[in-house]
C-alpha cells in the first residue's frame, strides 16, 4: 500500500476539496483523482460517496481515514529512528562483572542519562562466563568482563576495547597478623586465600602465582560474590589477592589492611560489542572509557596513588 495515496486521503477529508488537496500536496487534481482511486482497488473498497454532490467520505472512507493517520504517524516514527541526526534512543542492556558495580558502573550510568536521556540501561551483573553465555546468546547488547571471548578473536564482527587495569594488592584483617613473628608470603600455607569463582582469569593467575613459588599445596576458596569475600575478610577468615580500588571504606576504617607482598598479575576490564548493533549501543561503547577514565581518577586521588589504571578514552 502506497502512503503516498493515504495521506492524500488524509488531505482531501480535511479540506473537503480535490482543488484544494492537489494544492495542498503540489500536484494535479487528475493525481489526487488517480490516487483516491488506486486506493479504493487496493482495498476494495469505496471511500468517497459520490452520490452526494459534496464531497463525503463513506463510513468505510472515515475508518480508513483515521487508521491511515496512525499509519503515517507511526512511518514518520520509523524514519526519525533511522536518521543519524537524531538523539540515540532505545534500551541497551549491558553486562558487567562485579568488580565494575564496585568501581565505576555508577559513573557510567550517571553520563549515560546526563548525555542520552533516551537510552535506557538495563544492567545484569555475573561472572564473566556467564556474560560470555548472555553475549552469545544475544541476550545482553554488550558486555565489561575480564576474560578473553574466543569468537572475537580475528574477526571484524565485534569492537572490542580494553578499558582498565585493575593492580590487586594483599588484603587481610589487622588482626590477622597479630600475634605471629612473621606474616609474609610463606604464610599462606597456613592460611585460606579467597578469590572469585573458579573458572575466573583471576583464579587461574592466582594459580600461577602460587605455582610459580612453590606454594601449590594453599588452600583457595572461591566465592563468586565480592561483598562475600570482604566480609570473611574482615572476620579474619583468611586473605586475599584483590584490587583495592573497591575497599577504600575499609581501609579508612582500619577494618581491612594491606600487605606488602608481591602479587598475582592485574584484572584487565575489556568492552565488548557487535559492530551490527544500534546506535545506541555503539554510544555506550564509546562512552564507557570516559567513564571509566573520570571514575579511576577520582579513586586515584582519595587513594593517594593509581588503583585504577584507564585506558586512554580518547
Amino acid at each position: 500500500m502506497n502512503t503516498r495515496f493515504l495521506e492524500t486521503l488524509i488531505v482531501l477529508a480535511r479540506v473537503g476539496s480535490f482543488r484544494e488537496t492537489a494544492e495542498a500536496l503540489h500536484v494535479t487534481q487528475t493525481a489526487v483523482s488517480q490516487r483516491i482511486a488506486n486506493l479504493e482497488d487496493d482495498l476494495d473498497l469505496h471511500l468517497l460517496d459520490r452520490s452526494s454532490r459534496q464531497l463525503k467520505l463513506t463510513v468505510h472512507g472515515e475508518q480508513v481515514v483515521e487508521q491511515a493517520r496512525k499509519i503515517l504517524h507511526l512511518e514518520k516514527s520509523i524514519r526519525m529512528l533511522a536518521r543519524n541526526d537524531q538523539p540515540s534512543a532505545g534500551p541497551v542492556h549491558v553486562g558487567v562483572v562485579e568488580t565494575v558495580v564496585k568501581t565505576w558502573l555508577s559513573q557510567l550510568i550517571q553520563d549515560i542519562t546526563a548525555e542520552f536521556p533516551l537510552i535506557s540501561l538495563a544492567v545484569t551483573v555475573d561472572t564473566s562466563r556467564n556474560l560470555q553465555d548472555l553475549f552469545t546468546q544475544k541476550k545482553i547488547d554488550l558486555m565489561i568482563q575480564d576474560m578473553p571471548f574466543l569468537p572475537a578473536i580475528g574477526s571484524t564482527d565485534y569492537m572490542v576495547c580494553g578499558v582498565c587495569d585493575y593492580p590487586l594488592a594483599w588484603v587481610s584483617s589487622p588482626a590477622l597478623a597479630q600475634g605471629k613473628p612473621s606474616f609474609d608470603l610463606s604464610s599462606l600455607a597456613d592460611l585460606r586465600v579467597l578469590t572469585f569463582s573458579r573458572f575466573s582469569l583471576p583464579h587461574a593467575n592466582l594459580q600461577t602465582f602460587l605455582a610459580d613459588r612453590g606454594l601449590e599445596e594453599v588452600k583457595i576458596e572461591n566465592f563468586p560474590s565480592v561483598e562475600s569475600i570482604l566480609q570473611l575478610l574482615q572476620n579474619s577468615y583468611g586473605v586475599a589477592a584483590i584490587p583495592p580500588a573497591f575497599i577504600l571504606k575499609e581501609l579508612q576504617e582500619g577494618s581491612l589492611v594491606l600487605q606488602d607482598w608481591p602479587t598475582p598479575l592485574p584484572i584487565s576490564m575489556s568492552l565488548f560489542a557487535r559492530r551490527s548493533a544500534t546506535k545506541a549501543v555503539h554510544e555506550v561503547f564509546q562512552h564507557a572509557r570516559r567513564s571509566c577514565h573520570v571514575a579511576a581518577q577520582s579513586v586515584n586521588q582519595r587513594a593517594g596513588q593509581e588503583w585504577i589504571l584507564a585506558h586512554d578514552p580518547a
